[in-house]
């Protein structure tokens, strides 16, 4: 570490955690959230693999948040014997 020491750049790491989503400006941007909601909503987000963090490039970031939460809305989330839910109650946390 310390030969290292000497020849440290500055630079920015990216040390959020687990299963980052990016999405850049030149995206589709219908399939990127699409498969960013998907890989969050996906059982309940209770998965080792759950896309818990999206990295959105700025100039498309209102775009993909007011995406994302449209399709956050949509989800239905009740027994599943009731019509049109999308997501099982007894999965949520805590249940």
């Amino acid at each position: 570490m310390q030969g290292a020491a000497g020849n440290f750049k500055k630079v920015t790491l990216e040390l959020g955690g687990k299963s980052a989503n990016l999405i850049f400006a030149d995206a589709n941007l219908d399939r990127a959230v699409r498969a960013a909601a998907s890989g969050i909503f996906f059982n309940a987000g209770q998965v080792c693999s759950a896309g818990s963090r999206v990295l959105v490039e700025r100039p498309v970031y209102d775009d993909v948040v007011q995406r994302l939460a449209q399709r956050a809305r949509g989800i239905r989330v009740a027994i599943p014997r009731i019509p049109k839910t999308t997501m099982d109650r007894s999965s949520r946390p805590g249940k």
